[in-house]
């Protein structure tokens, strides 16, 4: 009798497991890692991943890799970054050197507070109007100049070639020419490169040749950034901004060569943090990905993560509670800080992140407000937002992500954008490269983040490196708009507190709650026990399925029991990291 009701037991639990799966350790696109004693790197782009391996086999730096793959990746992956758009930074020495440079780009000195107000195809994300100062050639070349190895004229050389030869195309960017190819026709200049004959999507596995990009590259070899920002280059762009409303009534682009002629790459203090026995170097304002992190990261050292459990209702509640506090804070507080008077250092403290921790209810999930600052009299009367607000608003926000270590122990972490998917769609005829439309970054006239000749948008960006004992065991950093912070804020807790390796740390699924009440969730690999749970507290799940095309982390980390360094793509997007043999 005894033996029956045993039985009978473990029939009922085997049911109970088939109707309340566990929670998967890994996802059905899970990637292995690849290793190396020597260099690695993680990119969106396998001619990218090439050629920076390359340059470090040939006895180049991460900082040469790096800058190598950013301007490969602009012409291999033309609509998420390009010599037409900008970013970030962060470098981390093998010495324990540590830097950030921001090349972000920078409105022109035209624009004015109210530039948005009216109706125009700006409001698409679209047009010569959004168009801001580009970066990315001064924030290369000045990379290269201070940690690098290899001239200018070295690293552009592989794009150069991809540019002029061709490179088949991937089912990621077929898809996402796709999605654009209406932006795409607006401007005839535009449809003639990135569409078939002027009106067709490129299908996966043409061959797209970029001429005139590898005219515009051969010319910044040849002759430096100067090139770009004084010669032929930028009396191009600018010719093309002077006709923008042509077309398009109001679609008058703000651009002229001083504009150009005056922008700058700018090394700036990193922010910098411990969590748990590590430290963790992020990039400083004007992107508000570094503050957001340390702050969360902050607020939750007060919990116990770990024991929650990777994926339960108490990790996720907790996490996003930390998230609608930094949240908040970001957008009263967090702009260009040549502009505003940011409060980083209050914002990335342990006093003040245990103060909001107080606010937390493990029970109830509550919206919040920003937190007070410590010098009431500085930009008191700033207005902002307690949620995201209306410049992060674009949901096709695209951008790519770099991540590199070397032989010995360099690591880089950089973000490049031209903002949404194939930018502003823009491209001046004769440069052949698409302009970013980051000026739709800014937020509202008299908040923080409001227009202004010269200032930078505020960002999301978040490249990123965390140190242990000396070595950087994780280098990661996003794409996908203002879900990049989130996407790395995953990728450095599941190292630290749940002991995840790279490659499980990016794969491993993800919640997004920038304010109350809705929970974006990838909830394939979520028990419905848990699921349950957050909605008893106050969430309103969003379920996203097993993997959301957003956001896209790539990340690399060092391995301190065996000395090997590891990379991997994000399973979301393309399958280009490498590793030197």
């Amino acid at each position: 009798m005894r033996r029956r009701s045993f039985v009978a037991i473990a029939v009922l639990m085997s049911l109970f497991v088939v109707l309340i799966p566990a929670t998967a350790d890994e996802g059905t696109k899970f990637r292995q890692p690849v290793k190396s004693r020597k260099g690695v790197i993680a990119t969106e782009s396998i001619p990218a991943s090439r050629a920076a391996i390359r340059v470090l086999n040939q006895g180049g730096n991460a900082i040469d890799a790096a800058v190598t793959a950013i301007f490969t990746i602009g012409v291999s992956r033309p609509q998420s970054c390009g010599i037409g758009g900008g970013g970030f930074l962060v470098y981390r020495g093998a010495n324990g050197k540590k830097a950030t440079l921001d090349f972000r780009e920078t409105a022109p000195l035209r624009t004015r507070s109210t530039q948005y107000a009216s109706p125009g195809i700006d409001d698409t994300f679209t047009g010569h109007m959004t168009v801001g100062v580009p970066g990315v050639v001064a924030g290369m070349s000045k990379a290269l100049k201070r940690f690098g190895t290899i001239s200018l004229r070295r690293a552009i050389q592989p794009a150069e070639r991809v540019a002029r030869e061709g490179f088949e195309v991937p089912q990621s960017f077929s898809t996402d020419n796709t999605s654009n190819a209406s932006r795409l026709r607006m401007f005839e200049e535009t449809a003639s490169i990135y569409l078939v004959d002027g009106t067709t999507p490129y299908p996966p596995g043409a061959t797209l040749v970029q001429s005139d990009y590898a005219r515009s590259l051969r010319r910044i070899a040849n002759n430096g950034a100067r090139a770009f920002y004084r010669g032929r280059i930028a009396e191009l762009i600018v010719e093309d901004m002077k006709n923008g409303d042509d077309q398009y009534p109001g679609d008058d682009g703000l651009m002229r060569m001083r504009d150009l002629a005056e922008y700058r790459a700018k090394w700036r203090k990193p922010i910098v943090g411990t969590y748990r026995g590590h430290k963790i170097v992020a990039m400083p304002p004007p992107t508000s990905g570094g503050i957001a992190i340390v702050e969360m990261l902050n607020i939750l050292e007060g919990f116990d993560v770990g024991s929650f459990g990777h994926s339960s209702a108490d990790h996720f509640h907790h996490v996003a509670e930390a998230e609608k506090i930094a949240f908040a804070d970001r957008g009263q507080y967090v702009a260009d800080p040549d502009y505003e008077d940011v409060p980083r250092r209050q914002l990335t403290s342990k006093a003040y992140a245990a103060e909001r921790r107080q606010e937390i209810d493990p029970n109830v999930a509550k919206s919040y407000s920003p937190g007070a600052r410590e010098d009431e009299s500085a930009a008191a009367a700033r207005t902002g937002s307690a949620s995201v607000s209306s410049d992060d608003l674009n949901e096709e926000a695209s951008t790519t992500h770099v991540s590199v270590i070397d032989k010995k122990g360099n690591a880089v972490a950089v973000t490049c954008t031209i903002e949404q998917s194939f930018g502003s769609a823009v491209v001046a005829p004769g440069t052949g490269f698409l302009l970013n439309n980051e000026l739709t970054d800014f937020g509202a006239p008299g908040s923080a983040n409001e227009p202004e000749g010269g200032k930078r948008p505020r960002s999301s960006m978040s490249p990123t490196i965390v140190v242990r004992r000396g070595e950087p065991v994780l280098v990661t950093g996003g794409a996908g708009g203002f879900r990049i912070i989130m996407g790395v804020f995953h990728t450095v807790l599941n190292v630290i507190d749940f002991g995840m390796n790279v490659a499980h740390a990016v794969d491993a699924e993800r919640m997004d709650e920038t304010s109350l009440p809705n929970m974006n969730i990838e909830d394939v690999r979520v028990s419905p026990v848990d699921q349950a749970a957050l909605e008893a507290k106050g969430h309103v799940l969003v379920r996203e399925g097993e993997y959301n095309v957003r956001p896209r982390v790539n990340v690399a980390g060092a391995v301190l029991h065996n000395r090997k360094n590891h990379a991997v793509s994000d399973p979301r997007t393309d399958d280009a990291a490498r590793a030197q043999r």
